[in-house]
C-alpha cells in the first residue's frame, strides 16, 4: 500500500507540473523579451519541485514497502474486516493491471472464499470447508470494486440485515453457494479465463460429483460468467454443460453509460494542451473500467445456449434512460430469457433485494432444459 500511494503522488505530480507549465508558458508568452530571465529561473525551480515531490513519494514508499516486508505479506491483515478488504478490492478495480504486471501483494488475482480466506481447490481444504457439499453448486460472482461482502449489501443502516443470496438458497434449494473474489481492474477476457480455470479444477477437485452449476453474477460479475462459459466451451472443458442458469443482476452487457462518459471526459480533456495531461491521467484506470464502456459488444460472444438466462434491472426512478445510474436497461439486455424489472432501485441495491431473491429461488428451482453449448468468437 505505501508503494502504491507513492506511486500515485508521482502520477498527480506530473500532471500538476506540466499544466503548471502550460499555464506559465502563457503569462511568459505574453510578457515576452522582458520575461525572459524570470522565466528561466522560474522554470528551474518548478522542474526541481515537481522532481523532489515524485522522488521524495517514491522513495517513502519504497522504504515503508521495505520495512513492512520483514513481516512477511500484510495482506491477511487487511482481509480480516469487511472494510479493509474493501478497500483492497477498490484499489484492484481502479489499478488492477497495474498491480498484477509488478506482482504487487495487494493483487487478490483470483480465488473462492470461504470464512474470511483464500479457500484453495483442493479436494481435502473443499471437504473441510463444505463437509456436507452436494452436487449442486451455485457461484455468486461480485462486480468492479466489489468482495464477497457485497452481497450483504443494506440501503440503510438503520435496516435490518437480510441473509445473504447464497445463503437463502442454500436453505431453500439445498445447494451449496460459493463467494468468488477477483481482480477486477484487469482485462474482462483475463478474468473470464480464470474463472474457466478455476470452475474446471473446480468441477474436477470437488468432494462429491457436480450434477449442476447456477452462476450470479452482480454487474461486471455477469460479464465474467458469460465470458467464461464461452471460453469453457472453446476449450473444451467439462464445466459449461454442468451450468443450468446465469443469472445478471445489473450487468452492463453493450457498456457503462458512467464508464463511457469517464472515457469522453478523458478525451475531452486531452483536446487541450492546458489539461492534456490530466485527460492522460484520466486514461490510466484499470483495463476493467475500461472494458466495461463497451460491455460485450464488439465480441461474438452468445450466451451460452446450454443454459438458461435471466436479466435484473434496476431503474431508480422508472426510467430505462437513466436506469440505475450506472447502468441504462437498454445496455443491461441480452435479448434471451427472463428479465425482471426492479423500481424503484439503485445499482447496488441489486445485490441483496427481497424481489432478486424470489426470483432467483424461482428460476433456480424450476426444471432444466439443455440445449448445445456454443463458444464465443472474435
Amino acid at each position: 500500500m505505501a508503494r502504491l500511494v507513492g506511486q500515485a503522488v508521482g502520477l498527480v505530480a506530473r500532471p500538476g507540473e506540466r499544466t503548471h507549465r502550460a499555464v506559465s508558458d502563457r503569462v511568459f508568452a505574453a510578457l515576452g523579451p522582458l520575461g525572459r530571465p524570470v522565466r528561466t529561473g522560474h522554470d528551474a525551480v518548478t522542474t526541481i519541485t515537481y522532481r523532489a515531490v515524485r522522488g521524495t513519494a517514491l522513495l517513502a514508499g519504497e522504504a515503508v514497502a521495505a520495512a513492512s516486508a520483514l513481516y512477511g505479506p500484510r495482506r491477511p491483515l487487511l482481509d480480516r474486516s469487511a472494510l479493509g478488504s474493501g478497500v483492497v478490492a477498490a484499489v484492484n478495480g481502479l489499478l488492477g493491471d497495474r498491480l498484477a504486471a509488478q506482482g504487487n501483494d495487494l493483487d487478490l488475482g483470483m480465488a473462492l472464499r470461504h470464512a474470511g480466506r483464500d479457500l484453495p481447490v483442493r479436494t481435502a481444504d473443499l471437504r473441510a470447508a463444505y463437509p456436507a457439499a452436494g452436487g449442486h453448486l451455485v457461484l455468486l460472482v461480485p462486480g468492479l470494486g466489489e468482495t464477497e461482502h457485497a452481497w450483504r449489501f443494506r440501503r440503510s443502516r438503520r435496516e435490518p440485515e437480510r441473509p445473504d443470496y447464497g445463503t437463502r438458497l442454500a436453505a431453500d434449494l439445498a445447494a451449496t453457494p460459493l463467494y468468488l473474489r477477483y481482480n477486477t481492474g484487469r482485462p474482462l477476457a483475463v478474468s473470464a479465463e480464470a474463472l474457466s480455470e478455476l470452475l474446471a479444477a473446480l468441477v474436477e477437485r470437488w468432494p462429491v460429483p457436480v450434477r449442476r452449476i447456477d452462476l450470479i453474477g452482480h454487474s461486471m460479475g455477469g460479464l465474467v460468467c458469460r465470458l467464461a462459459c464461452g471460453h469453457g466451451v472453446a476449450a473444451g472443458a467439462r464445466w459449461p454443460e454442468l451450468v443450468r442458469h446465469v443469472v445478471y443482476l445489473g450487468s452492463p452487457h453493450a457498456g457503462a453509460a458512467l464508464a463511457r462518459g469517464a472515457a469522453a471526459v478523458a478525451g475531452l480533456l486531452s483536446a487541450r494542451p492546458a489539461s492534456r495531461a490530466w485527460g492522460e491521467f484520466l486514461d490510466l484506470r484499470s483495463a476493467g473500467i475500461q472494458n466495461l464502456s463497451g460491455g460485450l459488444a464488439g465480441l461474438d460472444c452468445p450466451p451460452l445456449a446450454s443454459a438458461e438466462h435471466h436479466t435484473v434491472v434496476a431503474e431508480l426512478t422508472g426510467s430505462e434512460l437513466l436506469g440505475d445510474l450506472l447502468v441504462r436497461s437498454t445496455s443491461a439486455d441480452i435479448g434471451v430469457g427472463d428479465r425482471l424489472r426492479i423500481a424503484p432501485a439503485h445499482h447496488l441495491d441489486l445485490l441483496n433485494h427481497p424481489l432478486v431473491h424470489r426470483a432467483l429461488r424461482d428460476w433456480l428451482g424450476e426444471r432444466d432444459r439443455p440445449v448445445s453449448p456454443a463458444p464465443c468468437r472474435g
